[in-house]
């Protein structure tokens, strides 16, 4: 089997390699017949590494032993699933993965109808050539089918830490995010090499609903994606828009799934640690979010052009960045891999995507420039600028705290290690803004100042949320910064409301309720946008909850014995131990009772791994929607004593449900809708005189 794995794997290197140059070569040199034998290609990539994932993972789950891969990474003691997970540990694993989701993605993209033939061909063949820069390294720096020298009876095993749920979805999802990432990028640079990067032309007819949308800033996203089913003429931003959010949206799963990992496995406490490899994933998720608003900005306005176009580059390069982060072993890390020459090469590849994109654009730089230039600083695109600017200020302090540690002996000649402060410090200010301007966005338009209507409500609002920061940090105490998001909050929540009204009365000046139905129907993807706000507000919440709230406490208790802490009865009511065959459990039961609430049972615990004879914490979580009371068991002190700590994290399932909304924001934002007019048609609004439009709305409803 091991052969024929060895084989699959220099099939797809000959397939994704011809299939690459039938696709970029596409406008000069290549006749149809080329065209179809390299989508077969295509196919037969696909096909090569699924065989290749399947002998690997079935070698993984007997237990060949005579794969070097499995004797590092699997053993007889570990459960089916884990022995499973353990194909996306290793490096060759986790590259052969990667290489497969991309190919995966890159067929999809393939097959679903887009009308612009020649950019999609461009991008499928720039697609293909980053599978086969994976594959090349799997045959030539790191063979997963790589044979031992002599046949071990047991293997070393799976890592204690990485035995969590989490870990089992939490490497994919990431590496999923990484390839739907390069189809952004794929396009861009598809656009730039056979400049593709006109707007799209208006269709006859289509601007005669526009005077009256734009008068109520209801710009909604065009329902239509002639990349994911719709009609209309294609253009990079139409089709990369829905592949950029279902990228943003994946890698932000794989974030919390990290997060959730590193709260209960890790035992600190916390979730978040600033880790050299945590901010390497974080970074691409970062510019993938400016990089949506550009699109978006680019469709409505024709104006962020290279900055659009430069994001999608940046942000595939920063997926490669953190791969490099991961694997050339300049950090030590429980997330990285030991050193390699692999990771120098993704490096050299992050060089080789930003240069040729810097020299595209700069080529196209006249093709790139802004047509349309907004009237006053409240248009909704002076907004999106900002919040790009205030983004990739924080992505660079973040770059610049992560590499300073390596890079600082080779300039200063010693060392500096950049603390976690550095980045909360500047996270506050960046996020307290981010969310001020998320906020107002509902109520301002684009290309021109806030309408009569939408000014006075954006007044009401502010003063909303003044008053709900200032009551809360009257009457309750909090700190500022929490009471600032606590006003925050609730403004994003009454402009959105408030958007959603006067877009209702719009449509149906007589029902509310119809116009309503209305409004989510026919602006659904506008309203998806607010949606995922709305989760980033609920994110930010939690984070200022946990972050500013935390109490921690170290006790020493015996059984039987009841303590007060944090407004909770604590009682330990025993000690117990439990064998399995893999590992040996000790745990500590807890009775915590809460005011009048029923006693909740937390078991606290540490295992000790048999294999690796390793202990690790497995710790206990009471959650409740008020805050999570988190105990840790740090070990028995004889006597019936046992050591624990307590840790009261305010607010953290605000967190988990600040990321549920943002994905089913994304969900329905991207989901195939009405085909409708050109997104070119929804640019006349420029033109017309919002106040007149205003007042002839006003007209109206009195008429009625």
């Amino acid at each position: 089997m091991r052969n024929i794995g060895e084989l699959c794997l220099l099939m797809a290197l000959v397939c994704s390699g011809y299939g690459a140059f039938t696709g970029i070569a596409s406008r000069v040199w290549v006749h149809p017949w080329m065209k179809r034998a390299g989508f077969l290609c295509g196919i037969m990539a696909v096909a090569c590494l699924s065989g290749a994932i399947v002998i690997l993972g079935r070698a993984l789950l007997i237990r060949d032993f005579d794969y070097e891969y499995v004797a590092n990474y699997s053993s007889t003691l570990l459960s089916w699933q884990y022995a499973l997970s353990a194909l996306w540990v290793g490096q060759a694993g986790s590259l052969l993965l990667w290489a497969w989701l991309l190919s995966l993605v890159t067929l999809l993209f393939r097959i679903l109808p887009t009308r612009d033939k020649l950019l999609r061909d461009a991008a499928f063949g720039i697609l293909l050539a980053n599978v086969l820069f994976l594959i090349s390294i799997l045959i030539f720096a790191a063979d997963p089918f790589k044979p031992t020298l002599g046949t071990p009876k047991e293997g070393l095993g799976l890592s204690p830490l990485l035995q969590h749920p989490s870990m089992l979805i939490h490497p994919p999802v990431t590496f999923l995010a990484y390839a739907l990432w390069s189809v952004p990028f794929a396009l861009a640079m598809g656009g730039l090499i056979h400049k593709r990067l006109d707007p799209v032309t208006p269709n006859p007819g289509s601007t005669s609903m526009l005077p009256m949308a734009a008068a109520t800033g209801n710009m909604s996203e065009p329902q239509g994606e002639p990349g994911w089913g719709g009609g209309g003429t294609a253009t990079w931003t139409e089709i990369a828009r829905p592949w950029a959010i279902a990228a943003w949206a994946v890698l932000g799963s794989g974030l919390l799934l990290g997060a959730d990992w590193a709260y209960e496995v890790l035992g600190w406490g916390g979730y978040w640690g600033w880790d050299p490899v945590e901010n390497g994933s974080f970074l691409p998720w970062l510019t993938g979010t400016a990089l949506i608003h550009a699109l978006m900005a680019w469709r409505h306005r024709q104006c962020l052009k290279k900055t659009a176009v430069a994001l999608a580059i940046l942000t595939c390069a920063l997926c490669n960045f953190a791969t490099f982060l991961t694997r050339s072993g300049i950090f030590s890390s429980v997330h990285a891999f030991s050193t390699s020459p692999i990771g120098w090469m993704f490096l050299g590849f992050m060089a080789v995507l930003l240069l040729g994109g810097l020299t595209l654009i700069v080529r196209r730089r006249e093709a790139l420039r802004p047509e349309r230039v907004a009237r006053n600083l409240l248009a909704r695109e002076h907004l999106v600028l900002l919040s790009t600017i205030l983004i990739l200020a924080f992505a660079l302090v973040i770059l610049a705290g992560t590499l300073v540690n390596p890079l600082s002996p080779l300039v200063l000649g010693r060392s500096i290690v950049v603390g976690a402060a550095l980045y909360t410090n500047v996270f506050i200010p960046v996020g307290l803004a981010l969310l001020a301007v998320t906020a107002i966005v509902p109520l301002t338009r684009w290309g021109g100042p806030p309408l009569p209507r939408q000014r006075r409500v954006l007044w009401i609002s502010l003063g909303t949320g003044c008053a709900v920061a200032t009551a809360g940090f009257l009457l309750t105490q909090q700190h500022a910064i929490a009471s600032g998001v606590t006003g925050l909050l609730t403004l994003v929540g009454f402009s959105t409301v408030a958007a959603l009204i006067l877009d209702a009365r719009r449509r149906e000046p007589d029902c509310l309720r119809r116009g309503i139905l209305k409004a989510l129907y026919h602006g659904r993807r506008q309203y998806a946008g607010y949606v995922i706000h709305l989760g980033l507000a609920f994110l930010a919440i939690g984070i200022a909850g946990s972050a500013l709230g935390t109490r921690r406490s170290d006790v020493v208790m015996s059984r039987g014995e009841v303590i007060s802490w944090a407004g909770r009865q604590i009682r330990l009511v025993s000690l117990e131990q439990h064998l399995l065959p893999d590992k040996a459990i000790a745990e500590a039961v807890l009775e915590v009772t809460q005011g009048r609430g029923t006693p909740a049972i937390v078991r606290p615990a540490r295992h000790l791994h048999r294999l690796q004879n390793e202990w690790t914490t497995a710790v206990a979580i009471h959650s409740t929607w008020s805050g999570d009371f988190y105990t840790i068991l740090n070990g028995r002190l004889g006597g019936g004593k046992v050591d624990l700590t307590l840790v009261e994290n305010p607010m953290m399932r605000w967190i988990w449900l600040g990321g549920a909304c943002a994905v089913l924001g994304a969900v329905i934002g991207i989901w195939p809708g009405e085909t409708r007019r050109s997104a070119a048609g929804l640019l006349a609004d420029e033109e017309c005189d919002a106040s007149a439009l205003d007042l002839r709305g006003d007209r109206q409803r009195h008429a009625a």
